[in-house]
């Protein structure tokens, strides 16, 4: 199989991963503030010092074994040499920070391999579920397989729980059924294993938060684009993404429907 040392090498990681962020919630991590990389209307995100140790992990882990290889994280300084490789691991150590601080356990480590621009390889692990999601978008496996619907009102819509407490999507088709859920990786995660029909997000994302879940994703045969409905280019020079629809064909195309007839716009 392709990248067949690559994916072990990225579950060894997320399950080393894993086990620190399992540390940090018995014993409380502190967490502070950074400037925030979005354009989603605020300067600063929170931070804890779970994601700057397991940042380090999956450094020292993927690093370590394919030396050669660029990188990009959530919780690092941007080396843009990375720009001058063909493979570059994208990573965002805890997805889900305030999920995690408040003991929900809809968190995620996300580990993704760029080559050429496209996410072959994805890795999202929810330790406080031990559930790992892992393939490339070659693999045959019967894991991931999207859900048989027809319309966006057959099944869920996965949004962030933060986007539906705070109103920031567009007003969704009568009957649609809405299921929030914390880390955007685990939302794709769980859409490329048949649970949901959708996972639609208006506000500007960076690379790490959705590289692993698009290679999850193509490896269930779904339709990954930006807002626009463009494809998602990853290892940019400025490495974020307007925006993110993710579903089945059909879906996908009612879901574009949606957004275009929802009067909103995104700077």
């Amino acid at each position: 199989m392709a990248y067949e040392a690559e994916l072990e090498a990225a579950e060894e990681a997320a399950h080393r991963a894993g086990d620190i962020l399992q540390r940090f919630q018995k014993s409380g991590a502190r967490y502070g503030w950074k400037e925030s990389g979005r354009s989603q209307g605020f300067s600063y995100e929170v931070v804890s010092e779970a994601d700057v140790e397991v940042d380090a992990a999956l450094r020292e882990t993927l690093l370590g074994a394919f030396p050669d290889d660029g990188w990009l994280s959530e919780e690092g300084d941007d080396d843009h040499q990375r720009l001058t490789k063909r493979r570059v691991w994208i990573v965002d150590p805890l997805d889900g920070t305030r999920e995690f601080l408040q003991g929900v356990p809809e968190y995620s480590v996300s580990i993704a391999l760029a080559f050429n621009g496209e996410a072959v390889l994805g890795t999202i692990y929810n330790p406080a579920a031990d559930e790992m999601y892992s393939a490339t978008t070659e693999s045959q496996d019967e894991r991931f397989e999207l859900e048989a619907v027809q319309t966006l009102t057959d099944s869920y819509m996965l949004v962030g729980r933060g986007e539906w407490q705070y109103g920031d999507l567009p007003p969704v088709p009568d009957g649609t059924k809405v299921m929030p859920v914390g880390s955007i990786a685990y939302r794709m995660a769980l859409l490329a294993t048949g649970k949901g029909c959708l996972v639609f997000t208006a506000g500007r994302r960076s690379e790490w938060d959705i590289a692993a879940g698009a290679a999850l994703l193509a490896a269930s045969g779904a339709t990954v684009t930006d807002i626009d409905g463009d494809p998602l280019q990853f290892n940019q020079a400025k490495p974020s993404v307007k925006g993110l629809i993710a579903a089945s064909p059909n879906i996908h195309g009612e879901a574009r429907r949606m957004w275009q007839n929802s009067g909103w716009f995104i700077h």
